[in-house]
């Protein structure tokens, strides 16, 4: 009987320190995704405000990293025409119900191809060009398209 309950006790303990493993492992997790978020929308921001303010014809191409948990991407705006000045990442976390936003703020005018930023909802690394135009889709005004790379 002492053995059954010597045992017992050593299972709960595992037990325990197994599931507070768990939990520290998943918060790392959804920190690590939402500073590599911050890190790859302030990397597009810096890059697009630094080719907008050259102008035309001025391109840039970068890669950046995306990681889990990515639900969507904007970037300018998500109606049509899809031009702004935001560049906001969702971030899905095992802590929240509702994707935690990853935004900031351009200097100029952006955009992107919605169907293009879909494609970059899996983890992983991608180049992606930054490229100034004079008329961002028929507007007539400059802005920042950001789409594949080359």
């Amino acid at each position: 009987m002492e053995l059954l309950v010597t045992v017992a006790f050593a299972v709960l303990l595992l037990v325990t320190v197994i599931a507070l493993a768990y939990l520290q492992i998943n918060s790392a997790s959804d920190q690590l995704a939402l500073q590599e978020a911050q890190q790859s929308v302030n990397k597009l921001k810096n890059v697009a405000d630094e080719v907008s303010a050259q102008g035309p014809p001025a391109k840039a191409t970068i890669e950046i990293t995306i990681p889990k948990g990515i639900t969507n991407i904007t970037i300018g705006s998500d109606t049509p025409p899809y031009i702004g000045r935001e560049i906001n990442f969702k971030v899905q976390t095992s802590a929240s119900a509702q994707p935690s936003d990853v935004i900031k703020a351009t200097l100029y005018d952006v955009t992107g191809d919605p169907q293009y930023l879909q494609s970059l909802l899996h983890p992983g690394a991608y180049q992606v060009s930054i490229e100034v135009v004079d008329d961002c889709l028929g507007t007539g005004n400059p802005c920042a398209v950001i789409s594949p790379a080359p």
